[in-house]
């Protein structure tokens, strides 16, 4: 016989509610965690860690197969992938993003996919 254990997320996050927020050495550790729970997914290229406000940003490679890891982690995470159109000086991009919890952390997993060139 087979268990699984889900993840409560907001059982937990109003546990931790009332906690002192974690020092950077701590995150980092969520980090290690994080990575390790997600090893057999696209690892990101870039990680942010902010003690201010308790999260975790992983960055991916701004193309198609950039797209697809955050899908991936954002169901082995449960949560569902956001696109919004962006444009600064480089050019136009769509933010491709998946916001979860984890153990009481805010994870953004995100890439900016550049805008495919119109066609004719």
């Amino acid at each position: 016989m087979t268990s699984i254990n889900l993840h409560d997320q907001a059982a937990l996050t109003a546990t931790l509610a009332g906690l002192p927020p974690l020092s950077v050495a701590a995150l980092t550790i969520g980090v290690y965690n994080l990575l390790q729970d997600g090893a057999d997914l696209p690892q990101p290229c870039y990680i942010a860690v902010s003690q201010t406000s308790q999260r975790i940003d992983l960055q991916f490679p701004g193309k198609q197969p950039g797209r697809r890891a955050i899908a991936q982690w954002a169901h082995r995470f449960g949560s569902t992938v956001t696109t919004d159109p962006h444009r600064d000086e480089r050019g136009q991009f769509t933010r491709v993003a998946a916001t979860f919890g984890y153990y009481g952390l805010t994870v953004t997993a995100y890439a900016y996919i550049p805008a495919a060139p119109a066609s004719l």
